[in-house]
């Protein structure tokens, strides 16, 4: 009985830490969202005491470390409680903490001084704080052989190569390297193995979670296979810029196509999930759709046309990295930590949910148009203008969000 009282004590306390980490991750976001403000003001006006990269590095570092990170630990305690429950809370607790501390310090540092000292002890402390976590999970993980850990275990083991590319960073700059397609190709392998793998996987892993729950995947280790396969590959799709050598460039197209086949199969899996029409739910069909669009434009930028392309109108890569974190990644994972509380969605959820996808369709669209070219005049607003205008809507759409997220408290939370 006494171990039973102590697993039902354990289990509130990661429901508690569970909701709290969701409630700051959103609380986070909204913060990145005023700092993607103030960056849009940059072209427009004079912005005093801050230098535009130091901003951006906040911007992007805490928008990892802050927001996806923090959000994908909540969905890993909502839904794998057979994995959580092996982990000792206090192990739970300090991952939490180690991140959260890692993200602010890097948001109130980058901007003051960029890269220097203490921002890099930061971001260091963030990368061990994903090696412990990953470690953690790692170990609770051993004996458990369901798809949707595979997934989980893949992304882990993402999570942990993709610290290679900052660790490779500082040696290059120290041999005279910073800015020479070596140093940019460590950088890209970071975000490769981030976006890609750890990002990717873990929502893949719920996503098969889900479906397991309405019985065993039909394509299941199929799809496991050519992701995980293909993803290592695929990194060279992040230095055909640099003009490779040309098997680099059938690499990647295989590794392309093999996660395009990959998804195919996914969107095969997802049909065993209950269909139904309400926001939550169109919210997480949008997130699927961007995730095969991604895997698309994959697949057509291992093109050396379409590579160059890329490489030269810097607005196309911003539009494919925020369809990523924020289309896929960022509606994906509002989506699932909403998914139990559809039937007691309130409207500040809903509202928030509805701008949030409206701001992100039109900076996209405007970010695309420019790179092609298109002169976007709005009433008279320039492009820069028009972006400005439109990202104030993100830190609204997300205060609403967050207004109902905050009034709710204890375990009782209904969003």
């Amino acid at each position: 009985m006494a171990e039973t009282g102590a697993a039902g004590k354990t289990d509130l306390l990661v429901e508690v830490l569970q909701r709290r980490l969701f409630g700051v991750a959103v609380f986070n976001l909204f913060i990145s969202s005023i700092v993607g403000v103030i960056l849009r003001l940059y072209p427009i006006v004079s912005v005093p005491f801050f230098d535009y990269r130091n901003v951006m590095h906040a911007h992007s570092h805490f928008a990892f470390g802050g927001w996806v990170m923090p959000m994908l630990l909540a969905l890993i305690l909502r839904y794998f409680p057979e994995i959580t429950r092996r982990i000792p809370f206090r192990h739970l607790r300090n991952i939490s903490v180690s991140i959260l501390v890692s993200a602010y310090g890097m948001l109130l540092s980058f901007p003051f001084r960029g890269y220097a000292p203490i921002s890099i002890g930061f971001s260091t402390l963030s990368i061990f704080a994903g090696v412990y976590m990953a470690s953690e999970l790692w170990k609770a993980t051993r004996q458990l052989h369901a798809v949707s850990v595979l997934f989980l275990r893949a992304g882990l083991v993402f999570l942990v190569l993709s610290a290679l590319g900052p660790f490779a960073t500082g040696p290059l700059i120290a041999m005279g390297k910073a800015g020479t397609p070596l140093y940019y190709d460590a950088v890209y392998f970071y975000l490769h193995f981030q976006y890609n793998g750890w990002f990717t996987f873990a929502i893949l892993a719920v996503l098969y979670k889900m479906i397991e729950k309405m019985g065993p995947p039909v394509n299941g280790k199929l799809v496991y296979g050519l992701f995980a396969v293909g993803c290592i590959p695929s990194y060279f799709l992040s230095v055909l810029w640099s003009h490779p050598h040309g098997i680099f460039y059938v690499i990647s197209m295989a590794a392309a196509l093999m996660q395009l086949i990959a998804a195919a199969f996914l969107l095969k899996d997802l049909r065993q999930l209950r269909a139904s029409k309400n926001l939550v739910d169109l919210l997480f069909k949008a997130a699927i759709l961007f995730f095969v669009v991604k895997n698309v434009l994959q697949a057509l930028s291992a093109l050396p046309v379409i590579a160059d392309l890329a490489y030269l109108h810097r607005n196309y890569i911003i539009a494919y990295l925020h369809m990523v974190l924020v289309g896929f990644i960022s509606f994906g994972a509002l989506s699932l930590m909403l998914k139990s509380r559809v039937n007691n969605l309130q409207p500040l959820v809903k509202s928030g949910l509805v701008l949030l996808v409206i701001a992100f369709i039109l900076t996209e669209t405007f970010l695309v148009l420019n790179a092609a070219g298109i002169n976007i005049q709005i009433s008279g607003f320039s492009f820069q203008h028009s972006m400005f205008v439109t990202s104030l809507l993100f830190p609204l759409a997300i205060l609403l969000i967050l207004m109902r997220i905050a009034s709710c408290t204890g375990t009782s939370m209904n969003y």
